[in-house]
């Protein structure tokens, strides 16, 4: 079952992705991504970042399905890296109903939309689709932390 599907920048990290998975009991994490898994060096800190007891999957956006639907008895955190992978996403599993956004980093041309929500108008306009796809997005950084609220429009 999907618990959580969060965007951040970091992917995973320290005492942030620690929270989550103790709050929503999560024991299986999956990092969708199409350049990560290629790349040997972001593969080995992922490895190393997750904690102990869950298991990790870092896989295209293309076998996201699959992996969901094979660890179906797990409590499932899906993590990607910004608004457009989050569409990418919910291409894949339109189940999905409500995203997190936990960390996009500030650019050039980003605006604030939260703490650590910065939208530049790719970001933006990935948003608003997730939004016009009926989707759901909360800010917020940690469980104990308050959602934040933003006007995307």
């Amino acid at each position: 079952m999907i618990k959580l599907v969060r965007v951040d920048h970091r992917l995973l990290h320290g005492q942030v992705i620690f929270s989550w998975t103790k709050q929503m009991s999560v024991n299986y994490i999956i990092v969708a991504d199409d350049k990560v898994p290629n790349d040997p060096i972001s593969m080995m800190a992922l490895s190393i970042a997750k904690p102990a007891d869950c298991e990790l999957s870092i896989i295209p956006f293309s076998k996201v399905k699959e992996v969901v639907a094979k660890n179906a008895d797990k409590n499932i955190m899906i993590v990607v890296k910004g608004p457009k992978e989050a569409v990418q996403l919910v291409k894949e599993l339109p189940e999905v109903t409500e995203i997190n956004y936990g960390g996009v980093a500030k650019k050039n041309g980003s605006k604030a939309y939260g703490k650590a929500i910065f939208l530049n108008e790719e970001e933006l306009a990935s948003t608003k689709e997730l939004i016009s796809m009926g989707k759901k997005i909360t800010i917020q950084m940690v469980p104990t932390s308050p959602i934040e609220h933003a006007n995307f429009e």
